[in-house]
Formats: C-alpha cells, structure tokens, sequence
C-alpha cells in the first residue's frame, strides 16, 4: 500500500444522533462519561466528531465493541442512514470537492450503485435470496446501464468464480446456499462493478470457524491482487490484524486511537484499547 498526498475518502466530524439532540449531546457522551446516552435530552450519540481517511488500495480496520459506533459510520457512508452533521469526500465523487452527503437523490444512486460496495454482517440485507446468485451480480449491473445479457451472465460467472462459488450453482437461488456461500456471492455482488471503495461490516460474524477462515482469506487474496479499498468493521481483533493496514480504536461513538495495525495491537497507548488486546489475548 502506497500512501498518497490525498486521501481516496476523507471523512471530518462525522456525527449521528439518533433523537431530538441538543447542544449539551457531546459533551455528556463519550469514552469519559462511558456512555452515548444524552441525559439532558435523551438522544443516543452513535457516533461523535469521527475523523478518518482511507488512502488508493489501503484497508482501514474500525475495532470496538458493541454500540462503540463502528457500524453507524459504514451506515452513514453507504447512506443507509444519514450523519448528523460532518462531511465526507470520495476523489471519484465530484473530484473530491462536494461531501458524499449533500448529493442530490440521483446522485446518491450513483454512489451505492457505482463507487460504494457494501458488504453487509447479515447476507440476507445484501441479497435478494430469492434471486439467482447470478442475478443478483446482473441488478447491480443493471444499475450501472449494462444491459447485454450474455455480457452480464460472463461478468458474474467471472465474479462468483473468483469468490469461490461453484459456477454450477450461478443459476440457483441463495435462499438454499449455506450462510459461508451467501456471504461470498454478497461479495462478489459487491466487488462486480469495480467500486472505488467497499465497506466490509463484520463480514465472518455467525460462521462456522473454518467458514471465516475461508472468507478471510477470499477477502485479504481479491485485496492483494487488484489494490481493493475497504473500511472493515469487526469486533474480532484477529480479523482486523489480518486484513487490515491501519486500525481506528472506536468506544462509545468516539475515535480513542488510531494508527498502523500493528503498532496499535503491539504497543495499544489507549486504556480502552489495552483492555480490547489483553481480553482477546
């Protein structure tokens, strides 16, 4: 991974409430008051003030338990649900000059059809089960105007083929697919069109040991050889280590630390993130 000047993603102040807010919201929420709850108004803070970048072909690991918001910034840049306040720049939107959040309706498609892949903790949120595998790779397709159907059929054959999915099974339905095979085709829908950026959430959560391993390493091998971007989000330090290049340290809807993967895991200056390192130790 080769760092430049400027960032593929820049994200600045990224804040979400869910609630009324109030301006007392990040003051009383946070890693020192250990909690997102908002006494004086009764809004929860996801996610507060978060700043990060991803750079061309790097891997960005957000770690955190449960409710440390991690998610909630996957959500809020696939535009699932919009932030607060904040801005984020994509180089591929609008040369990097107008934040993702202020795109028009017919923009906003464009950027999850397009530049955006999303690859969800649940495959049934990623996927129509009920759509063949391969049609599920051809409506994202579609979406991007494709519309020769032997070129689509070549295009996902291609896609499901490198994810590891029988090219036998192209014209069944995920519906019958086991949760390890729905998470690779979810891949593959994902990757199909190119996107400049895709945002992993807790990818191997409720597989089989042996299945994670297989999607981890599907995962880390596509991102080495073609320079894949990715935000991925995990609990699970392992995964983190060994998918990403840099980690952000999340606790109660806050950044608590960030830097190289390996610096961060070996040498953790943040008590929250010591405590995360010993407990998985």
């Amino acid at each position: 991974m080769v760092m430049n000047e400027t960032p593929l993603l820049s994200v600045q102040g990224l804040t979400k409430i869910f609630g009324r807010g109030c301006p007392q919201c990040l003051e009383q929420t946070g890693p020192t008051a250990d909690s997102n709850y908002c006494s004086a108004c009764g809004s929860i803070v996801a996610c507060g003030d978060v700043n990060i970048e991803v750079y061309d072909g790097e891997v960005l690991g957000l770690v955190g338990e449960s409710g440390s918001g991690k998610s909630t910034v996957l959500q809020c840049l696939f535009q699932d649900t919009m932030p607060s306040s904040g801005a984020a720049y994509l180089t591929a939107f609008a040369e990097g000059r107008k934040s993702i959040w202020e795109a028009t309706s017919g923009e906003r498609r464009m950027l999850r059809n397009k530049l955006l892949g999303m690859v969800y903790q649940n495959p049934r949120d990623g996927l129509d089960l009920m759509v063949t595998a391969g049609g599920n790779i051809a409506e994202r397709l579609l979406a991007v105007d494709w519309r020769n159907v032997a070129a689509m059929r070549e295009k996902s054959a291609d896609y499901l083929t490198r994810t590891e999915v029988p090219i036998e099974r192209m014209d069944h339905l995920p519906a019958y697919f086991s949760g390890g095979m729905q998470q690779r085709v979810q891949i593959a829908k994902a990757l199909a069109n190119s996107p400049s950026l895709v945002l992993l959430d807790e990818l191997t959560t409720g597989l089989d040991i042996s299945v994670q391993a297989g999607v981890l390493d599907l995962v880390r091998h596509i991102q080495r050889e073609y320079g894949l971007s990715a935000i991925v989000v995990s609990h699970d330090l392992s995964v983190i280590r060994l998918l990403a290049d840099r980690t952000v340290v999340m606790k109660m809807g806050r950044v608590v630390e960030q830097g190289v993967t390996d610096q961060v895991l070996e040498d953790p200056q943040h008590p929250y993130t010591q405590l995360l390192v010993s407990s998985a130790a």
